[in-house]
């Protein structure tokens, strides 16, 4: 009792002297251990307003408020977690709990989906089943088909229709005002000058034939059709002359122009420049392994997390952030236990074959730094 007494007062004073930094949560930790939930509600509430997005702080806070009775802030801060990090496995399995224990077979089916595809876990396939077997929905049945009797026939009275006599209607009589006398109108007048109605034969001019040709100031008189396409022709080369071009054998006609312009030069080849965005970029182990590291720090792996802060240290010895992170996270892997794993999980193994590759290239990069070589 002593010793966690002596650890919370510690925590107390590193919060007092960093008030910006996340010891906040190995503190709210002590105070759940020793049974004083409102202390630690406070402490993780008050953390959070100034750093909203620490995932791990929030489920933190979320199992103070379970642990204190309040369901519904409990779940909403578990939704909160999840929010920020759709694969974080602790808020997905607790969700679904708390939604199967309040009889949300569907909320609860949606959570261990997640968790499933996340965490590769197999155990939970049968609580999945049975759910799944829930919720479905029943059969339909087929809908009954009602067999309508036909309306009863009643007889029909036979009504005879009625005899009028026609009589003619006269038609009435246009209306005259008494003294009306209608005006004679004056025949109507033809002009002379309207040729509308007049048709007259079109002449035609034979092959051969010839065609008069009307000259200012000269008598009209008949000339043959060929004198008159010699003379048109005449008249066509005073605009146009005839060009013979050096690799044709015929002449032709054509506008004459000024100068004949010499071809256009042919295009000048561009050289194709490689896309830049199209090539892959070499992968970076250090960037690689701080994402890792921070994924591990944000989902409570605190260990794994710390281990991967010591290679990238062993790199960039001089990096702050990194030395600060990598305290944070040894802290932590004392005071908070990480969320148990099954051995035969596909996901770890992933990762820790991810970590082995990120570890040979830190020491290869060691390597070089020691040597002196590129």
């Amino acid at each position: 009792m002593a010793d966690a007494e002596a650890r919370i007062q510690e925590l107390k004073e590193r919060v007092a002297r960093a008030p910006g930094s996340r010891f906040f949560v190995p503190l709210a930790e002590e105070y759940r251990k020793a049974g004083r939930l409102a202390e630690s509600i406070a402490a993780l509430e008050d953390g959070l307003v100034a750093q909203p997005g620490y995932v791990a702080a929030r489920i933190s806070l979320a199992r103070s408020y379970l642990e204190a009775g309040k369901v519904e802030e409990s779940m909403r801060a578990f939704s909160k977690a999840l929010a920020d990090d759709p694969s974080n496995l602790v808020a997905a399995k607790a969700l679904g709990d708390l939604h199967l224990s309040r009889g949300e077979s569907l909320e609860a089916l949606k959570r261990y989906r997640l968790y499933r595809g996340v965490s590769g876990d197999g155990r939970i396939d049968r609580v999945i089943a049975e759910l799944e077997s829930k919720v479905s929905p029943a059969p339909v049945r087929p809908p009954v088909e009602v067999s309508v009797p036909p309306p009863p026939a009643f007889p029909v009275p036979q009504v005879e229709p009625l005899s009028v006599d026609e009589v003619p209607v006269a038609l009435a009589e246009p209306f005259v005002p008494p003294g009306y006398k209608p005006v004679a109108r004056p025949a109507r007048e033809t002009d002379p000058h309207d040729i509308s109605g007049v048709e007259y034969e079109r002449p035609s001019i034979a092959p051969g034939s010839t065609a008069p040709r009307l000259t200012p100031g000269v008598p009209s008189r008949d000339l043959p059709l060929e004198a008159i396409a010699s003379a048109r022709r005449e008249d066509d080369e005073i605009v146009t002359r005839k060009i013979r071009l050096p690799e044709a054998n015929w002449p032709f006609e054509a506008a004459a122009p000024a100068t004949l312009l010499p071809p256009p030069p042919p295009p000048t080849p561009v050289p194709k420049e490689s896309d830049p965005v199209a090539a892959e970029a070499p992968p970076d182990p250090l960037r690689e392994g701080r994402t890792l590291a921070d994924l591990y720090l944000q989902q409570g792996h605190y260990a794994d997390a710390r281990d991967l802060y010591d290679g990238l240290l062993t790199a960039a010895p001089g990096d702050g952030e990194l030395r600060r992170l990598r305290d944070e996270a040894a802290r932590q892997a004392i005071t908070v236990r990480p969320p148990a794993l099954p051995d035969a999980n596909p996901a770890r193994e992933r990762r820790l074959a991810k970590i082995r590759v990120l570890n040979e290239w830190l020491a290869m990069l060691q390597k070089r730094s020691e040597t002196g070589n590129p």
